[in-house]
């Protein structure tokens, strides 16, 4: 699916169809989680044919991957994920801390969202590089120019932190485990990148 496309489309009937389909699955995972969203259930919700979900989804996963980018982009449009004041690794910190305590709230829904990112279906991976390029500019601004290869400190901090959601969503972690982790990690990886470049004085 083109994602830019999609969302041009907003206000339109394809627009319509991808808000319809992404609130029905919504609604569904965070119900009864990843095995709760059937097709079937999400034309009964939504109204739409199979036929039409499928000309803009290709499988379950695709459509929980577009409600992951869909809830994304909802927080890019917060203010949590403008945090101000304090220094880096606190606005870095504030914004992993917000998000996480937001998949707290939703369980069911977190845990299918982040089920659904495991699959190889080129849509979910279509979804997942947008959603990563939101997150990065997010992280981005939140650093601002306080630290050194700041691509390469939001890409270490990205596997991280996927890597402990995929460890709460299969029941190894708790979302206050994830929360302490990444937020710990970021602040240790902006500390080491500040080591490796001193400030001059």
């Amino acid at each position: 699916m083109d994602l830019t496309r999609a969302r041009a489309g907003a206000g339109t009937r394809e627009g319509d169809i991808r808000r319809r389909a992404i609130e029905a699955t919504r609604a569904l995972a965070a119900e009864g989680g990843y095995d709760s969203v059937q097709m079937r259930d999400v034309v009964r919700l939504s109204g739409l044919s199979s036929a039409t979900i499928y000309r803009h989804f290709s499988s379950k996963d695709h459509l929980l991957a577009a409600t992951h980018l869909d809830w994304i982009e909802s927080l890019e449009r917060s203010r949590a994920a403008r945090p101000r004041g304090g220094d880096a690794a606190a606005r870095v910190g504030a914004i992993l801390s917000n998000t996480c305590r937001a998949m707290g709230r939703n369980p069911r829904l977190a845990g299918a969202l982040i089920h659904a990112l495991g699959s190889s279906d080129p849509g979910v991976r279509d979804c997942h590089r947008e959603t990563n390029r939101i997150m990065h500019d997010m992280f981005r601004a939140a650093v601002q120019d306080e630290v050194e290869n700041v691509d390469e400190f939001i890409r270490l901090l990205g596997i991280a932190w996927e890597g402990a959601l995929f460890s709460w969503a299969f029941g190894r972690m708790t979302m206050d485990d994830v929360e302490h982790l990444v937020t710990r990690g970021a602040r240790l990886l902006i500390a080491g990148a500040a080591a490796e470049h001193p400030s001059e004085g």
